[in-house]
């Protein structure tokens, strides 16, 4: 019966196999995302996910990592960057300016929490996501090509279509930020 408890010992011990708290260890960093509060079609979380895994300071794991990030979408801006006359005339015959360039920013909250305990480990950090583009004031009643020369149709069809590059761009930077704090993380 001694004999045999040496021999597992030896054996487990021989594999690297050891007692230890796996929590704990600092090589073993997994981190769950779970939905962004605030994104509504998950497009937001699917990008921090690929930023993550990109950026390799955490191991992404569905559920029961060690750490859980939290994002609340806390408001979205836009800011007009440019304008140009408008072809169309006044009935007085003046003519107006009409924007044609316009910024996007979406302000996050980010925290970091110990999934055992629940408590935060890192955070809430605010963080502004960008995006620029430019757009025709009017809606055109065509379809030929909605994307000329980097000039989007319409407003309403570029607010649908620069998420993706603001989304990216968040992202990116909730990932750097972490990358940037992981010594803070214990």
């Amino acid at each position: 019966m001694k004999s045999a408890l040496v021999l597992i010992f030896v054996l487990c011990t021989s594999c690297g196999w050891h007692f230890s708290d796996s929590y704990k260890t600092s090589s073993n960093r997994t981190l769950s995302i779970p939905y962004a509060q605030g994104d509504g079609d998950g497009l937001m979380t699917a990008e921090i996910i690929a930023q993550i895994e990109k950026e390799g300071s955490f191991s992404y794991v569905q559920d029961g990592g060690h750490y859980l990030l939290e994002v609340v979408l806390l408001d979205s801006q836009s800011d007009t960057l440019g304008y140009r006359w408008d072809p169309n005339k006044l009935a007085n015959g003046k003519r107006k300016v009409i924007p044609n360039e316009t910024r996007r920013r979406l302000l996050a909250k980010v925290s970091v929490l110990e999934s055992l305990s629940n408590k935060v480990v890192l955070g809430p950090a605010y963080i502004v996501g960008e995006a620029e583009f430019d757009h025709q004031y009017y809606n055109l009643n065509h379809n030929i090509n909605n994307f000329s020369l980097g000039q989007l149709t319409d407003i309403d069809t570029t607010y649908d279509v620069v998420d993706i590059p603001l989304h990216r761009d968040l992202a990116r930077k909730i990932a750097l930020y972490l990358e940037n704090h992981l010594h803070d993380v214990k």
